[in-house]
């Protein structure tokens, strides 16, 4: 965080990830907003209490809390990736006072049917991190072991560089909350309704193989005002793959930067 007199940005992560994916992001970020990179329950530093409810609408309202009693904040702009683009959604329906704009990075939950698998898709990822961290730099230099644990969710795993990596792989095996937030979602998809003040933006990769086309992109669930925007040669952590067109697409959809999709 710099300037306080900008316009506050809440940075959301997805499951088993932590607020440092958005650290590549952060410098190009900050001359324009006042930036609050945010833990999830049970990842990165954040605690998980086993009294809390944890499904994407209760995150969005804790959030919101959070930012209000401990920051003062109650006006801000949102972004998200993955279970964090759906958490973000579901802030701008409960408090479309607060939120002025949304920008949903492959948002999970646009879905015909929520998922029913007790067990999160990618749990592979989440051993091998659990494996991995203790010889992070042995293992990003053999590529057969870094296209395991990343060619599920991006084609291009061969560019990550080692801090993406490394973060991500650490972030991966502490997550403690990554079972109960999966659980939470378990049946659920989003159908909010969002008042038509605040902007959104819905962004997906050409080639995301997380949340792919049509499996989890479906339309009709988001609020007819949104702004559906797909990015080339791109997959689901479209920071990874494409640093300055996500901060690009966070400031226009704020309003802070004029331009064409």
């Amino acid at each position: 965080m710099t300037d306080n007199s900008n316009p506050a940005l809440v940075l959301i992560h997805g499951l088993g990830s932590a607020g440092t994916i958005w650290k590549s992001l952060i410098l190009d970020l900050v001359n324009d907003f006042t930036v609050y990179s945010i833990d999830l329950p049970g990842h990165g530093e954040a605690t998980l209490l086993e009294d809390e409810k944890y499904d994407p609408r209760s995150l969005g309202e804790m959030i919101l809390g959070h930012m209000q009693e401990v920051h003062h904040v109650h006006q801000m702009h949102v972004a998200g990736n993955s279970l964090g683009g759906w958490i973000s959604l579901e802030m701008a329906a409960l408090r479309p006072t607060n939120i002025a704009s949304v920008t949903a990075l492959a948002p999970a939950g646009l879905w015909l049917e929520g998922p029913t698998m007790k067990i999160p898709p990618s749990i592979d990822s989440r051993i091998l991190a659990k494996i991995t961290q203790f010889f992070i730099p042995i293992a990003f230099h053999l590529p057969p072991l870094k296209a395991i644990g990343y060619r599920k969710i991006t084609h291009l795993w061969r560019e990550l560089s080692y801090e993406t990596c490394k973060d991500s792989v650490i972030a991966m095996a502490r997550s403690k909350g990554y079972r109960p937030l999966w659980q939470a979602m378990m049946g659920k998809k989003f159908e909010s309704d969002v008042a038509p003040e605040v902007k959104i933006s819905v962004v997906f990769g050409s080639s995301d193989l997380t949340l792919p086309e049509p499996l989890a992109q479906e339309k009709s669930s988001l609020p007819k005002h949104a702004k559906w925007i797909r990015v080339p040669n791109c997959a689901h952590v479209i920071m990874w793959n494409h640093r300055e067109t996500t901060v690009k697409l966070i400031k226009e959809t704020a309003g802070i930067q004029a331009g064409s999709y």
